[in-house]
């Protein structure tokens, strides 16, 4: 009788742990973290805050939720490698912000029976839709995601862009010590930190392509500096507000007319592209400088820079 006692415990015992390690696998996470990511008083305000959205515009969630159930049809009739979901999210408008870091971060369908392409397209597009709302609601969201062990470049590049475009302090210095870390995702935070148009960024990818990486590095580097310098991106008045603009373009220029002969082929042309986009006064200057004492080889391709920079069509 005492045995049977003691089985019937141990019985139970393990039903109450089996069913405790289910709940844990079956607890409400986002696409790309769970809740538990986040900070105790940001994760209670950001639920707060979807509870309430949810309550006074549920048709932004309902919106949210049938387009992810339309992803599996969207990726079969899809025209190039992936369905381009930021493209559709933003035109949703700000009302889907806390649908997305729900869906990001909070509570989300399992993954199910989703395709590689179409669940790859649906995590990456959630985050740059947020990112282009440059909402800073969505900061301990994307700090979080910014931080979890995520390998492919795509994802990361998607994350730490997102990021940079909040364009605050901490999100510039958050990437730029990631961009000094070796690793799987170093190269996803370079691809992905143009889009934190701050003085120190540009630093960083500056210093980066000065110190003469591989040529793949270099193309991402080289786009980065493009991007973080674009003279069009700078016409917006959200980024100009940083009062930064003279000091990042100069810096993305003076290193990418400096890089501009380290490289041949494909990393060549991706910095004169980034030359182009950066469209600084000071560009013929930097490569007249360079010529001298150049082979006459180097000179010409300096020219040719030359004569691209001013026929540009950023200058007519």
């Amino acid at each position: 009788m005492k045995a049977k006692r003691v089985l019937g415990i141990g019985l139970v015992a393990a039903g109450l742990v089996l069913s405790a390690l289910t709940g844990a696998a079956n607890a409400a996470d986002g696409v790309w973290i769970g809740p538990e990511r986040l900070a105790a008083q940001d994760r209670a305000t950001l639920v707060q805050a979807i509870g309430v959205a949810r309550r006074e515009n549920p048709a932004a969630f309902d919106t949210l939720a049938r387009l992810r159930e339309d992803m599996p049809a969207l990726d079969a009739q899809k025209r190039g490698r992936y369905v381009p979901v930021a493209a559709i999210l933003k035109g949703l408008g700000k009302d889907a912000l806390l649908p997305m870091l729900n869906e990001l971060a909070i509570e989300a369908k399992p993954r199910g029976d989703m395709p590689d392409d179409a669940w790859h397209a649906w995590r990456v597009g959630l985050v740059e839709a947020v990112g282009s709302l440059r909402d800073g609601r969505a900061a301990p969201v994307l700090f979080a995601i910014i931080d979890t062990t995520e390998m492919h470049t795509d994802l990361v590049r998607a994350a730490a862009s997102a990021l940079g475009k909040l364009g605050t302090d901490a999100a510039a210095q958050k990437l730029v010590a990631l961009a000094k870390k070796e690793g799987p995702k170093q190269k996803g935070v370079l691809a992905g930190m143009g889009d934190c148009r701050r003085l120190v960024v540009a630093e960083a990818l500056a210093s980066t392509l000065l110190a003469h990486p591989d040529a793949e590095t270099a193309i991402l580097v080289a786009r980065s500096l493009g991007d973080v310098g674009s003279a069009w991106a700078w016409k917006t008045p959200i980024i100009a507000a940083s009062g930064e603009e003279a000091a990042v373009r100069a810096t993305a220029a003076q290193a990418l007319v400096t890089s501009y002969l380290r490289y041949e082929t494909d990393a060549r042309a991706a910095i004169l592209k980034a030359v182009l986009m950066v469209d600084h006064a000071s560009t013929p200057d930097l490569a007249e400088a360079a010529k001298r004492g150049a082979r006459p080889g180097d000179q010409a391709a300096l020219d040719a820079l030359i004569e691209r920079f001013r026929n540009s069509p950023l200058r007519r």
